[in-house]
């Protein structure tokens, strides 16, 4: 706990989680009970994924707590297709609840217009601020253009790295990697028992952020990560930004599933999460809601789920896992904002806590949903605190945050450069070398055109 506490304090760049702090619960002031409004309707539109219907009772049940409020709730699973209209025509809701990191870029859009509210005052609020986990509100996602203020709020995390099956680890199976050496010793013994097992896969390339991100932290501490999420022209060329590549490049050019590259894609990418659950192949990145995602799935017998970050690069040495959070903001044009940061502040509170530990998918599964808050983890069992109590484990630390907003470059995307090469690195059509050469170019561009 110590080592989560002080890692804490010396991220406040881009770095920083106390998931599994204990200080004394908080309650949040929700706005319902000093802050009477009337007559209001808060529109409040989210992404509708895979956890099924949480938002209808967290809509019911903010009006509750706020009296004379109504909410006006649109979810949609194409909420970037169906808003991007609606913005154009001056038409915007108050909260939106959409991700980074989609194909469509919506959400950076919105950044790199300046279009998003500053919502630093409720971080700023007492309650708010002792509730959440530490560096959630001061990262490079929630505060994009690095001037110290909260545009983007955190919501629904979940720790990112390695799933496998447990049951082939430990007595009488594989020993379970502890260093990048390790991985390369089991990757080879694979190899020599020829049956058919690969020791990695990845559902698409995307994923890849979880590994980068965690690497590049574990591999050049701190400083070096903040760096490198501002595109320093020289995060690439670096010892430890090469060390990244060339791990990278080690674990899909020699021994990641071959058929892979081919199933990596939105129609197939389940068949490398598959083969994971079929002992065809031992690990995956990947983050809790594939619990969910495979749960009717057919498994070998015996099948338990494990989950570890990455590999140290020596014995003994740090190990990172990323990790993901989704995020909900207040455009500049909302009619409500102060209602719509009440409503942020809500999704802190205990009420809409309990709502989302209780929730299920649409077919009536358990589905939870994990804000970023002190003590969450007490309040788990199961797969789900095995995965959050992660970085309670010796020497293993969170990677947080994400490449930083800039301008928009013409003919120049963030995600195609970094992530682009994967799939040709394993299919042998490009090299790390190219790739290096390829980021190394690239961010000297967005470098220059940051934010």
């Amino acid at each position: 706990m110590k080592k989560i506490l002080a890692m804490a304090c010396a991220l406040l760049m881009a770095t920083s989680l106390a998931a599994c702090s204990k200080p004394a619960e908080q309650p949040v002031d929700n706005g319902g009970d000093d802050k009477p409004t009337e007559n209001q309707v808060l529109k409040v539109a989210a992404f509708k994924g895979g956890y099924g219907e949480v938002w209808e009772p967290l809509a019911r049940k903010f009006e509750e707590t706020h009296e004379g409020v109504t909410v006006e709730l649109v979810t949609s699973p194409k909420l970037d297709e169906e808003l991007r209209p609606q913005l154009q025509a001056g038409d915007y809701p108050d909260v939106i609840q959409y991700n980074i990191g989609q194909p469509s870029g919506f959400t950076e859009t919105l950044i790199k217009e300046d279009a998003l509210l500053d919502i630093s005052d409720v971080f700023a609020d007492p309650a708010i601020k002792d509730k959440l986990a530490d560096g959630f509100a001061d990262n490079a996602i929630t505060a994009p253009y690095g001037d110290g203020k909260t545009y983007l709020a955190p919501m629904f995390y979940s720790p990112c790295g390695l799933w496998y099956n447990k049951a082939l680890f430990g007595e009488g199976g594989y020993a379970l990697p502890e260093t990048w050496d390790d991985m390369w010793a089991l990757g080879d013994q694979l190899k020599s028992e020829n049956n058919g097992v690969s020791l990695f896969t990845y559902p698409v390339k995307g994923y890849f952020d979880s590994v980068l991100y965690a690497l590049l932290n574990q591999a050049g501490g701190d400083e070096f990560y903040g760096k490198a999420l501002n595109y320093d022209p020289e995060t690439w060329t670096s010892e430890p930004g090469k060390l990244v590549l060339d791990t990278i490049g080690k674990l899909v050019s020699e021994y990641t599933a071959p058929e892979a590259s081919a199933n990596a894609n939105s129609g197939n990418f389940k068949m490398n999460q598959q083969a994971v659950l079929d002992n065809t192949v031992l690990f995956m990145p990947n983050g809790n809601w594939i619990i969910g995602e495979m749960g009717d799935a057919p498994r070998a017998e015996g099948f338990e789920w494990g989950f570890m970050p990455m590999p140290a690069f020596e014995k003994g040495g740090a190990r990172y896992s990323y990790t993901f959070f989704e995020q909900m903001y207040v455009p500049k044009e909302a009619a409500n904002p102060e209602l719509a940061k009440e409503f942020i502040k809500f999704m802190y509170s205990d009420e809409a806590i309990e709502i989302m530990l209780n929730n299920k998918t649409e077919e009536g599964a358990p589905s939870i949903v994990v804000q970023p808050v002190k003590g969450i983890v007490e309040k788990l069992d199961g797969d789900n605190k095995l995965i959050y109590s992660i970085y309670e484990t010796p020497n293993t630390f969170p990677a947080l945050g994400g490449f930083a907003a800039t301008d928009s470059i013409e003919g120049l995307e963030l995600k195609p450069v970094v992530f682009g090469p994967i799939d040709t690195i394993l299919e042998g059509t490009t090299t790390v070398d190219e790739w290096q050469t390829q980021l190394t170019d690239a961010f000297v561009k967005f470098h220059a055109a940051l934010k």
